[in-house]
């Protein structure tokens, strides 16, 4: 037990003796017609209104010197920017993102192992974790899709999008939106799916849909 217990406090030790936390910040110019990020293990925080290209902020923890590696690429006129760790690592390795982004450009997000948060964002999204949760706060565009397999998501818009979809497997789902006429397909694992202030109306011209295999969802009006 000793040994053990010995061998516990070193490695400890080692971790906190290692262990890094770098911030980089940089911007992208150009007028790129659209935006993508995969981030395998970390946060993922876009922000709307961005001015004069992507800005983009950086934070990497890493320990053993064993830290995440970034790439980015022009793909045509879309800008890609990954972010991957070690396939066998010891310690901490991740990589939290936050990025400006200028109205109407569409943003595709995939954070494997990590959350996604959306602020005041003006276009459409397409929003993926494998495992955390999703919230969009203020969003107006015309699409906006949202999935997880393990986290809840949440997302309240300041317009009335075209369509907007909500998805997780192992998660609540809430969507505020404001007052109007959707077409509403709304299904609860956990239980009867709640829409409350919205009239669900075939022939309206906004959709919404909000899946979760085992999970609450509800769907109102702003207040």
């Amino acid at each position: 037990m000793v040994l053990v217990f010995g061998g516990t406090a070193v490695f400890a030790g080692l971790w906190l003796l290692t262990g890094r936390t770098k911030t980089t910040s940089y911007t992208v110019h150009g007028s790129p017609t659209g935006v993508q990020i995969r981030v395998v293990s970390g946060d993922v925080v876009i922000v709307g209104g961005g001015q004069g290209g992507v800005a983009i902020r950086r934070t990497d923890r890493s320990t053993f010197g064993h830290g995440p590696v970034e790439w980015r690429r022009w793909v045509g006129q879309r800008l890609e920017i990954a972010s991957t760790c070690p396939r066998h690592v010891v310690g901490a390795c991740a990589t939290a993102y936050r990025i400006a982004v200028p109205d109407n450009v569409p943003v595709s997000v995939r954070a494997d192992s990590g959350s996604i948060k959306v602020e005041g964002y003006r276009g459409s999204a397409a929003l993926t974790t494998g495992a955390g949760a999703i919230s969009v706060d203020a969003f107006c565009g015309y699409t906006l899709r949202t999935t997880t397999s393990r986290g809840d998501v949440s997302v309240v818009t300041s317009c009335a999008p075209s369509r907007l979809e909500a998805r997780s497997t192992s998660g609540n789902i809430s969507v505020t939106v404001p007052v109007d006429h959707y077409r509403i397909d709304a299904s609860a694992g956990g239980g009867p799916a709640i829409v409350r202030g919205l009239t669900s109306d075939p022939n309206a011209p906004w959709e919404i849909q909000a899946l979760s295999t085992s999970g609450d969802v509800i769907v109102e009006a702003a207040p």
